[in-house]
Formats: C-alpha cells, structure tokens, sequence
C-alpha cells in the first residue's frame, strides 16, 4: 500500500496542478495528443518547476516499493501532465535504485497510457540504464518483448540503446530492425530510423552499409540517412 505520507504528497501536486490548470492550453494540448489524453494545460517550463519542488519535498528514506507505488499512482491518473512527473521522477533515480526485479514494472509502465512521449522517455532513460546495469536481465527481457504483441514494447527495443553512443550493441539493433523492417507501422519505421540515425554519429560507416545491405527504404530509410 501506498503511505499516506505519499497520498498527501500527490494530493498537494494536484492542489498545484489544478490552481494553475489552462482549459485553453489544455485542449490545445490534447489535440496535439491525438485527444488521447485531457490535460490541465501546464506548459512544460511550468511543470517542470512545479514538480522541481515537490520532488525535493519528497521523503529521501522512500523504499523501491514505496517510489514505485508513487510513480503507479501517478500513472493511473487521467491528466497527461502526471504521467509527465512520473517519468521525470522515474527517470532521475540514481542507479542504486534500479532493480533487476524492475522489469515487470516497466513492462507495465510501456503497456499502459502508452503514447510516443512516454514510451520514448521511459525507453531511452530508464530502460536503457537498467539494461546496462542488469545484462543477463536484459536478454530476457528484450527476447520476451521483441515478439510481444504490442508495438509499444517493440519500439522500446529499438530505442533503448539510444543514449549508449558508440557501446551499441550493433548486432542486437540489426537483428531487431530485420524483425521489424516489414512491420508497416509508423511508431516502427520511424524508431528504426532512430535508432539507425543516432548510432551513425558513431559509426557512419556500419550504418551505410547495413542501410545498403538491407535495402531500407520510405521514413526508415530517411531518417537513419540524415547524418550519412
């Protein structure tokens, strides 16, 4: 169960959010969405100094279930701007933080309320940190969610890796974009492109090359080409 010390804690974010809430902004802001999402209309600027403080008002004795629990919690609420500070709470632990026992919870985290701003930012910080950390883990854990039947988790192996600079694990990226180069999904195309474009800062060389060999074409193929 969550504490009530935390409860009071998302009761004052929310006191906060709902004083500075811009109905206006907020469906501006859930068209840009796709209207998946209703939003109090905080600007980002603006969130990020609200949660600044009520991140550092935070209990620092927090057990790894109890920040969970928190970030859970944050998660089931319908605004977009708390799935917002969940990832940005998420995404600031320290590596002492991250568990092996973690992947579970990111499965959950990927799989629901999922949209490209969350699944990208929890992608490329969070799981990219825990599969450095937890190798053997990590195996598991891209095996199971490369053949999942959502496109959440697929685009989340293709992006993982995004922060890794030249310790990209090259092989693993091209048998993942092999997987998916067929798939006709733009979430896919366009994260293959990703993927493919940032690792070529790195490598221009290799990603030439196996661009060539798997004669990648439309968005992927134009994206993984910009620094090329």
């Amino acid at each position: 169960m969550i504490s009530e010390q935390v409860v009071q804690k998302i009761g004052l974010l929310e006191s906060e959010f709902k004083k500075h809430s811009n109905s206006e902004n907020g469906l501006a802001m859930s068209k840009y969405m796709k209207d998946r999402f209703p939003f109090f209309g905080i600007n980002a600027p603006l969130r990020k100094e609200i949660q600044r403080k009520w991140f550092s008002e935070l209990p620092y004795d927090l057990s790894n279930d109890s920040r969970w629990k928190l970030v859970e919690e944050l998660w089931c609420r319908e605004e977009r701007e708390y799935h917002h500070v969940a990832y940005d709470y998420l995404n600031s632990w320290n590596k002492k933080f991250i568990f092996a026992t973690d992947n579970q919870k990111l499965k959950w985290l990927i799989s629901n309320n999922s949209w490209w701003d969350t699944v990208d930012s929890v992608a490329s910080n969070y799981l990219g940190k825990y599969c450095k950390q937890y190798p053997k883990e990590a195996i598991k854990l891209i095996e199971d969610w490369r053949n999942s039947d959502n496109m959440w988790l697929n685009r989340s192996c293709l992006i993982f890796q995004l922060k890794y600079g030249n310790d990209v694990d090259f092989e693993l990226l091209k048998s993942l974009i092999k997987q998916y180069q067929p798939v006709n999904e733009f979430f896919i195309q366009k994260a293959i492109g990703w993927s493919l474009r940032q690792y070529s800062k790195f490598n221009p060389e290799a990603v030439r090359n196996f661009v060539d060999e798997i004669n990648l074409q439309g968005l992927a193929k134009r994206e993984a080409s910009k620094y090329l």
